[in-house]
């Protein structure tokens, strides 16, 4: 068994050369030689055999880990763990892991209404423990989550211009995919988190009552508010949290969406230039300038020679003139404003089905324009909209999108 102060007091010594170590782990594995290196680097004092026998050390002490039939080392999970909570260097985390926490504690609140049925005060106890180390683990699951967020928009921020703007945000769109949105689901009004909560509140809620009443199992009580109180505040913190975490995301999402957009509309400009010419494409789009004071101008005796030298060796170019396009030049994607559309929208007294209205204001809206005007009007405080329980199923663009409905509510707007 490996003594806790030898372990505390090697990773104090060595604590710099854990950090380096952290953030080798998160890209790959790392030799023997890389170890002693970084040894060597943090103390450069350090002799040869003095750097060997602190690789054995931290061998010993099981801080570094041999990999399965390989000569390579990583971190210890136990160690990992701790240094990326001390670090604030967390690893995102799924939704998934969260919703089986909820599923846990389900099941643990079934056993426990079992256990308080038969008046069993030491299953109870037992149940009531294991639940509240299940919502401390989902409580520390929406910390770690969102200092990883946090660390994630931080690096998206960086000036890195070597990368491009799709590569930098890749990872932001992948938190906003893999953890924003199946949370935001999960957490719903209608959501499993949510009625799993108000089940499990109310089941605490009626055995504490019934202990005031009868009297039984008195001492039990106090854990009981405890779980209620601890339960209660998982959810807000869960929320609270979720928040934070959209907010942070929702700028970057936009700004790479405008940047899609505008590479867009430079792909289609071109792609114009290489079918009619760049007379033709560019004509009716730059504006004619010209300034009055050049037409009078008087050049100098150097500036005319040379000039009529260039048109005595003057040869024509001879050039293909692309083929004249009968169909009318179609406009480059204009999107509407979000005021605007919002105030078109609070024109029509009765909206039937907003994203509907939508799809049919704005055929050809790309389909993540449109979802994202659904979604700004979705949260729009002036339209007084009410979110319906069944799907409904929508064809746009040749995308199918399954969404629950949006109308407007018996008040109107």
């Amino acid at each position: 068994m490996i003594a806790p102060r030898k372990l505390i007091r090697c990773l104090d010594e060595h604590w710099t050369l854990i950090e380096w170590l952290v953030e080798r782990s998160q890209h790959s594995s790392f030799s023997v030689q890389d170890v002693q290196h970084l040894i060597q680097k943090a103390n450069p004092n350090f002799s040869s055999e003095q750097v060997f026998k602190e690789t054995q050390r931290l061998l010993q002490l099981e801080i570094l880990i041999p990999l399965a039939k390989s000569s390579q080392l990583e971190l210890s999970s136990t160690i990992l763990e701790f240094a990326q909570h001390l670090l604030h260097e967390e690893q995102l985390g799924l939704a998934t892991d969260i919703e089986s926490r909820v599923l846990e504690l389900n099941r643990l609140s079934a056993r426990m209404a079992q256990a308080a049925s038969q008046r069993d005060s030491r299953e109870l106890r037992r149940f009531i423990r294991a639940m509240d180390d299940r919502v401390r683990e989902v409580l520390k699951q929406f910390s770690q989550n969102e200092q990883a967020i946090l660390s994630l928009v931080e690096r998206a921020k960086a000036d890195e211009s070597k990368l491009s703007l799709a590569r930098r945000y890749a990872a932001v769109m992948d938190a906003f995919d893999d953890y924003i949105e199946p949370v935001l689901v999960l957490v719903d009004i209608n959501g499993p988190f949510q009625q799993s909560i108000s089940a499990i509140e109310l089941q605490l809620t009626e055995q504490i009552q019934q202990i005031e009443i009868t009297g039984v199992m008195q001492q039990d009580k106090e854990s009981l508010l405890q779980l209620r109180t601890r339960l209660l505040e998982m959810n807000q913190v869960g929320r609270e949290s979720l928040s934070r975490c959209a907010d942070l995301l929702m700028p970057l999402r936009d700004e790479l969406r405008r940047n899609t957009l505008l590479s867009r509309n430079a792909s289609f400009l071109l792609g114009q230039m290489r079918k009619k010419g760049i007379d033709v494409t560019l004509d009716p789009l730059v504006p004619g300038l010209r300034s009055d004071a050049q037409k009078f101008s008087l050049g100098s005796a150097n500036q005319i020679t040379s000039y009529m030298a260039e048109l005595c060796q003057y040869q024509h170019d001879a050039y293909e003139v692309p083929d004249a396009v009968d169909s009318a030049p179609a406009g480059l994607m204009q999107v509407p404003e979000v005021k605007e559309v919002l105030r078109k929208a609070r024109s029509i007294q009765q909206l039937p089905d907003l994203s509907r209205w939508l799809a049919d204001s704005y055929p050809q809206l790309p389909v993540d324009e449109l979802l994202f005007l659904y979604q700004e009007l979705s949260r729009a405080d002036s339209l007084k909209l009410e979110h319906q329980q069944d799907a409904s199923q929508l064809e746009v663009q040749g995308y199918r999108l399954t969404l629950h409905p949006f109308r407007s509510s018996p008040e109107g707007h």
